[in-house]
């Protein structure tokens, strides 16, 4: 089913923190167009100024601050300058990975993070070559090793409070790769546009993107004139809390692109959010479907899933077998999801609407029997 859904369907960086770097054009300033198409992605952007490609990191936390600012050049780098293509990066963001196997220059990767949470396989082969080193972990970073190693460039992906790398590498061109605060799901997948800028595979990005989003929207089209629409409700109890995700999230936007009704679509949060049990208990307990992505023993089941939390068991989803269930580390989840998000629908749909797709297998997520 998913060949049929495929066949119809260099660089300069002023690395700002609580500062703006001016990228807009004066007024009767002519010299800067956009170099690329970006349709979806909210917090990048390029343009051309000058015959220079210049790249623009937003920060997501604080609207209209630049986080990052690159200037890309082919050929003849001025000071300040760093040519591109790159031949030896750091990722230290899994879903970036992916991004660069798509677009085939995963040998230009030199060192990762957290290799023990990386299933794909080439990455595996690299590391145990020696091709790749692991230069972070449990979120501390090996600073002696990284020097050492000194990759062209380190992608990471800053969060809230915490946007830079440490002082002791200030001496390397630090990257932020943001895709994860995107609420929209091509949005997240169009970040493989801003990989693609470091080692001169624009077009084939341009082209894989094309091909995700005309997956995406076909399947979404599926949707868009159903009537009745099933309740969802997301996630479980956790250290006391539940954290639900908002409704502006991009988990909610999949539920809505995949025709169901989230129960918390009205709430304004772009990320998740804690509640107590008896809150979500109440909204969510005769809901139609309960996603959850986690790990419940090498065959998770009902049983398993109640022996976590009993009252799990008083949710309607628990007792019709509608939970839509996700093991991330089977599935790879949180490596390919974000550049995959129409195989993520498409489980959804499967899920919520099993007639639509009834040939269809699920990448990540199926519905628990």
């Amino acid at each position: 089913m998913r060949k049929f859904l495929w066949g119809i369907v260099t660089v300069f960086v002023v690395f700002a923190t609580g500062c703006s770097v001016n990228v807009k054009p004066k007024s009767g300033t002519a010299a800067m167009s956009p170099a690329i198409t970006i349709k979806y992605a909210k917090d990048f952007t390029v343009f051309n100024r000058d015959g220079k490609q210049e790249v623009v990191v937003y920060n997501p936390w604080k609207k209209g601050e630049v986080l990052a600012h690159f200037v890309l050049v082919k050929s003849h780098p001025r000071k300040g300058e760093i040519k591109v293509p790159l031949d030896s990066v750091a990722v230290f963001s899994s879903t970036q990975l992916n991004a660069l196997r798509m677009l085939g220059v995963l040998d230009k990767v030199t060192g990762i993070s957290e290799a023990r949470f990386i299933s794909n396989p080439e990455v595996k082969k690299a590391l145990a070559a020696g091709k790749m080193t692991e230069l972070a972990a449990g979120g501390h970073y090996f600073i002696e090793r990284i020097l050492q190693e000194k990759p062209q460039a380190i992608f990471f992906s800053p969060f809230q409070g915490n946007l830079k790398l440490p002082r002791t590498l200030s001496s390397l061109t630090a990257i932020p790769y943001l895709d994860y605060t995107e609420n929209s799901p091509l949005g997240r997948a169009e970040w493989i546009k801003f990989s693609a800028l470091f080692f001169g595979k624009e077009k084939v990005a341009d082209s894989l993107f094309q091909n995700i989003e005309k997956q995406y929207l076909i399947l979404k089209k599926m949707t868009d004139t159903l009537s009745e629409l099933p309740t969802v409700f997301s996630d479980k109890f956790f250290s006391g809390q539940w954290f639900v995700p908002g409704g502006r999230s991009y988990i909610a936007r999949i539920f809505q692109d995949a025709g169901a009704d989230y129960l918390w679509r009205n709430d304004k949060h772009v990320a998740s959010f804690p509640l107590n049990f008896e809150t979500v208990f109440q909204k969510a307990q005769n809901a139609d479907y309960w996603r959850i992505i986690g790990t419940f023993g090498s065959r998770p089941s009902y049983r398993e899933i109640a022996d976590e939390n009993e009252l799990y068991t008083h949710f309607n989803a628990f007792q019709r077998h509608h939970i839509i269930y996700c093991n991330p580390k089977k599935t790879a989840y949180f490596e390919r999801s974000a550049m995959e998000p129409q195989w993520v629908l498409a489980d959804f749909i499967k899920a919520f609407h099993p007639k639509l797709l009834p040939d269809y297998q699920p990448v990540f997520y199926h519905v628990l029997k």
